[in-house]
């Protein structure tokens, strides 16, 4: 089924994935900004949980509880509920967006009123999210086996992140349960137009945000690193060596000098590229939501697409370039996949 045609791209294709997609889903969702709404509000929350952890960090280093222990445990709060209310974001974000497929407008009122009618629907595709995202966690803890574990279940979570994204669209757009929608994958497979065979099985922009994050997570702490060195508060400094160093003991004269690094500008370094991060992670949570609702629509309900537009739909379903050439599909299938430029 959808497992034997996943396909995950390479490094370079991810990031280009990920840069055609943000170029060209907002040109394609200008008929109606709405759709970005629940991408500003997930990345509102995001930003917040980060603050909130960080903040709980920095108060707790510095030996302040009264803030740091509120503020980590709303933040656990948070990053627990997170799940919940990203998918009921998710699921208005793929309903207005096959609505402007459609040719209506429709209000956020009206995005929430219908996914309030499927609040078991979503708690159930959340509570997936949680399982597999804290088993995860919970078997890389546990040596040899929790890696042979970890491999499993990220294998799995690849899957669960394609299926997911198909199944979002089903439940929100056609009303089906998680069950239904998954055991309709195979279907739609079968439904597929003969040239979007080859990016039916692609988890599109796979870990693209943790590709570009890295570099920056890097220079990052390195200008912390810069900073924290060049204060040197020997009061709430980490010391490269030992503490006694620069002092001098009675008739050892005195001892080597090292370096002493105040923590606090890594810190806020750490949490800017994580804020960024949160952000860009949104982003490329949101453009996926957007691509497999276009996807979903163009696949069950092509007739309801307004004419128009199902050329442009056609050529950015494939990630076409300007003058896009064939490139091998998974299992030998010819498909057109022309990556942005």
């Amino acid at each position: 089924m959808i497992a034997e045609t996943l396909r995950q791209p390479a490094v370079k294709e991810r990031v280009v994935q990920l840069g055609y997609l943000l170029k060209h889903t907002f040109a394609l969702v200008g008929r109606d900004p709405g759709i970005l709404r629940p991408w500003v509000r997930m990345s509102v929350y995001g930003v917040v949980m980060a603050s909130l952890f960080f903040i709980s960090v920095i108060a707790l280093w510095v030996n302040n509880g009264n803030i740091g222990t509120p503020a980590l445990l709303l933040c656990l709060g948070m990053f627990v509920y997170k799940y919940f209310y990203y998918v009921r974001q998710e699921l208005r974000q793929s309903w207005l967006v096959s609505e402007v497929l459609k040719g209506e407008k429709r209000s956020a009122a009206e995005a929430k009123a219908r996914v309030k009618t499927l609040k078991g629907k979503a708690r159930g595709i959340a509570l997936i999210d949680i399982f597999f995202s804290g088993m995860l966690s919970w078997a890389l803890r546990f040596g040899p086996v929790g890696a042979l574990m970890s491999l499993l279940l990220r294998g799995l979570r690849e899957v669960w992140d394609l299926v997911n994204h198909y199944l979002l669209p089903s439940v929100v757009i056609d009303g089906h349960g998680i069950r239904e929608s998954v055991s309709r994958m195979k279907r739609l497979k079968e439904s597929v137009p003969e040239t979007l065979v080859g990016v039916f099985g692609i988890d599109v922009a796979a870990r693209a945000v943790g590709t570009i994050m890295f570099p920056v997570y890097a220079l990052m702490v390195f200008v912390g690193l810069l900073i924290g060195a060049w204060v040197g508060d020997p009061q709430s400094a980490y010391y490269v060596g030992d503490p006694l160093a620069g002092t001098t003991l009675a008739g050892a004269g005195p001892l080597p000098e090292t370096l002493p690094i105040t923590v606090l500008p890594i810190l806020i370094a750490l949490w800017l590229a994580k804020l960024f991060s949160v952000v860009l992670e949104r982003t490329a949570a949101s453009v996926k939501v957007i691509y497999f609702s276009i996807f979903y629509m163009r696949i069950t309900h092509a007739d309801d697409i307004v004419p128009e537009i199902r050329g442009e739909l056609e050529a950015y379903l494939r990630m076409e370039a300007e003058d896009p050439g064939p490139v091998a599909a998974p299992d030998g299938q010819q498909g057109q996949q022309g990556l942005g430029k």
